[in-house]
């Protein structure tokens, strides 16, 4: 792989949320090692750095793994510097706790090119059943503003027991606000600990069933989303993967990249030296054999 062929990024500004998801890396990672958590943010000169390419029309997804883009410290200096370098941006976020000059500001800078997508699992009743600590109205009020905006808007909904009743409900609502999309996103993780909020089959994930099939130790043949090259991940503390997959902790330190994690720092190197190692080109040249890409990106 060629960094001139990288179509774009996966960013985690921060892994601060204001949120406690119960199926989220960030609160089950909490949950059971609370004395290991640090909050991180990332370094935005370093973030620069780090990405010494061309940026003109490539695609900077800034989205979580443990945390909520929009909590980054500098977040606005963050957008700026991205939108200085011709990047389209997709900013994923639950949208609670910001005021209305907070959006203003950050739709400003935005155009008709970038996406501000809100994750709202339900209707404003019943939605915080899943996404804990939320707060409706100010989700509202950043929806309002963005609708009206030259940035295109999503609503992504996930459906579970408790809301997969109200799918028509939030699509009339999401119209009425001005939403341009209203994005169904099933789930497809249920372990024990999220039985409680599994839908009905329909409103499964369609990689649900390979997943249970690959815990019981079923090789199968795999799509790796890491192959449309916008998947480069950059962790909230400044390490690189190819994905965000790979990062989540639950995978992340049986790989080689979690192993390593000094050889993949942004601060010292450049994402140029970092796709030309020997050890990032036998992974991006062994994809089908490794757990990570088996569990999460499977041909169905």
């Amino acid at each position: 792989m060629l960094p001139t062929d990288i179509l774009g990024f996966h960013i985690e500004p921060t892994n601060i949320c204001t949120l406690k998801c119960p199926g989220c890396a960030r609160t089950r990672f909490i949950n059971q090692w609370p004395q290991h958590w640090k909050n991180h943010s990332i370094d935005i000169d370093q973030l620069h750095q780090f990405i010494n390419i061309d940026l003109r029309d490539k695609f900077i997804f800034l989205c979580g793994v443990y945390g909520d883009p929009i909590y980054h410290p500098e977040f606005h200096q963050l957008i700026n510097s991205f939108k200085q370098r011709g990047a389209q941006l997709n900013i994923v976020t639950n949208g609670s706790y910001k005021s209305a000059d907070w959006w203003e500001h950050t739709v400003s800078m935005l155009d008709g090119n970038d996406r501000v997508t809100f994750s709202v699992d339900g209707l404003p009743t019943n939605f915080t059943e899943y996404r804990i600590n939320a707060d409706w109205n100010t989700i509202h009020r950043a929806m309002m503003i963005c609708a009206t905006a030259s940035c295109q808007t999503t609503w992504k909904y996930i459906p579970f027991a408790y809301n997969e009743n109200d799918l028509l409900k939030a699509q009339e609502l999401s119209i009425q606000i001005g939403i341009d999309t209203f994005q169904i996103d099933p789930s497809d993780r249920f372990d024990d600990l999220e039985k409680i909020y599994q839908p009905m089959v329909d409103n499964l994930g369609f990689k649900y069933q390979a997943k249970q099939s690959w815990k019981q130790n079923n090789t199968q043949f795999i799509a790796p989303q890491c192959a449309d090259n916008k998947n480069h991940y950059i962790s909230a503390d400044g390490f690189y993967s190819p994905c965000c997959y790979v990062a989540d902790h639950r995978f992340y330190y049986k790989t080689k990249f979690g192993k390593n994690k000094k050889s993949y720092n942004i601060a010292d190197q450049t994402i140029t030296e970092i796709l030309t190692q020997t050890a990032v080109v036998e992974f991006y040249n062994d994809l089908t054999t490794q757990p990570v890409c088996q569990y999460n990106c499977p041909v169905i």
